[in-house]
């Protein structure tokens, strides 16, 4: 629980406490809670995990009443016809019928074993935290305005604007302002700290060992590696779907599905193979694009199909369970990318025999219990991942279309450091570093 991982036992499944994952990776800082799970929930209450129809309104004993000898005229109700799902919508409830039972398991599992640990380690770090963290920012700071990257992005000005490293820990706080051009300019915090950087008026926490790129989708090929060998075997994807309630609502700009077509994933590849992870909503549309046409575009081969089950505060599922259009989990489709043998040899000859080296494969319909952060903010894969890369063990990994960065990944995006405004963390004391 310290790392904010807990495998719920004998189930296909964990929790996890997405804050203190993130938080582990951070010398001297670590996450908000506060801030990290400041989402609102559609739902208030959902004690029932099963969805049931709304109850009927109670019938009034003056429906038939009449004023004087007049009686009122009763409108005649018409009859509502009976909802026939189309035949996409009758292949997501399948789909939903065949996991429902391994999800249902998991969550019944989560309530009765690991809900009492989670409860237990939340007091104590209530306990802990007013004594061994301080705010990182005073008031006035907390109150500052958020850059909005996309927005930025698309003033004649953009090409002027720079990212300045102004210090990093109290450590090496004396090295000199290092200065880079924010956007379509691969940045990189290579020391073994976290980094303090300024933009735009604000303030934003780089992680240990990170790079990003902030650009457009046809400024991506800036990452692919040369060589191949020193690519990324771990790819994590979440796409900007098409969705009208989101463009609706203005959240953040969505890209075209046939617009991913063109990433270069095989490119940014390890020579020895990846694992790519792409998240995908419950839409049977884009279920079937992801099937039918991404993964053979990207020469993926399917491997498993995980689910991240969403909870509130009280472990609670933010939805009923089997709620026709809303329902409280989401998908997380898994394959490999084949092993790249060098130019001019056969397949056959490399890796002694075989392009495919062995690894362990991840288990399918696994399940990540977890309170979501705010909208689109998905949890940390890598300490879940990690265990079932190909070729070098250690990670190596990429997240396309991120909107936080990871210590020691590569993040890409129109807005990778949404999530890195200092106002997000508080800063350790010394006595808890040192801890």
């Amino acid at each position: 629980m310290q790392q904010g991982i807990v495998r719920i036992t004998g189930k296909n499944a964990v929790f996890m406490d997405s804050s203190l994952v993130v938080s582990a990776a951070y010398s001297y800082h670590c996450t908000k809670s506060e801030r990290y799970y400041s989402r609102s929930f559609l739902f208030s209450s959902c004690e029932s995990i099963v969805a049931s129809p709304p109850p009927s309104p109670p019938s009034s004993p003056l429906d038939d009443s009449c004023s004087g000898s007049r009686k009122r005229k009763r409108k005649k109700k018409k009859k509502k016809r009976l909802y026939t799902p189309n035949e996409k919508e009758s292949f997501a409830e399948c789909r939903h019928q065949e996991v429902r039972g391994d999800i249902l398991e998991a969550y019944e599992a989560f309530q009765a074993t690991a809900i009492p640990r989670v409860k237990s380690h939340a007091v104590a770090l209530r306990q802990i935290l007013p004594a061994n963290t301080t705010t990182i920012v005073c008031q006035e700071q907390e109150q500052e305005q958020e850059v909005d990257f996309v927005e930025l992005g698309k003033l004649w000005q953009a090409p002027l604007y720079e990212i300045t490293f102004s210090q990093s820990s109290e450590r090496s706080s004396g090295q000199g302002l290092r200065s880079f051009t924010l956007f379509n300019t691969v940045i990189e915090n290579a020391i073994k700290e976290e980094v303090v950087a300024e933009c735009a008026g604000c303030r934003f926490l780089l992680p240990c060992l990170c790079q990003f790129l902030i650009s457009d989708i046809n400024q991506v090929h800036q990452l692919v590696p040369e060589p191949s060998c020193e690519g990324f075997n771990l790819l994590v994807i979440d796409p900007p779907w098409e969705n009208k309630s989101v463009h609706r609502r203005a959240l953040y700009p969505t890209l075209p599905n046939r617009s991913l077509l063109s990433l270069p994933v095989k490119q940014l590849a390890h020579a020895d193979g990846a694992l790519v992870a792409l998240w995908i909503t419950n839409r049977e549309k884009l279920r079937q694009f992801a099937e039918k046409e991404l993964f053979p575009a990207w020469g993926i081969t399917p491997a498993a199909v995980w689910y991240w089950l969403k909870v509130k505060e009280d472990g609670v599922m933010v939805s009923p369970l089997d709620l026709a259009h809303h329902k409280p989990y989401e998908c997380l489709l898994l394959g490999y990318l084949p092993c790249q043998p060098p130019l001019g040899t056969d397949n056959k000859d490399v890796h002694g025999g075989t392009a495919d080296l062995k690894h362990e494969k991840p288990p399918d319909k696994f399940v990540i219990i977890s309170v979501p952060g705010d909208h689109s903010r998905k949890p940390p894969l890598g300490p879940l991942l990690s265990g079932f890369l190909p070729g070098p063990k250690k990670v190596k990994g990429i997240e396309l279309f991120a909107r936080e960065l990871t210590a020691g990944w590569t993040s890409w995006g129109n807005e990778p450091l949404r999530f890195q405004h200092l106002p997000y963390f508080r800063r350790k004391t010394r006595t808890t570093v040192e801890a």
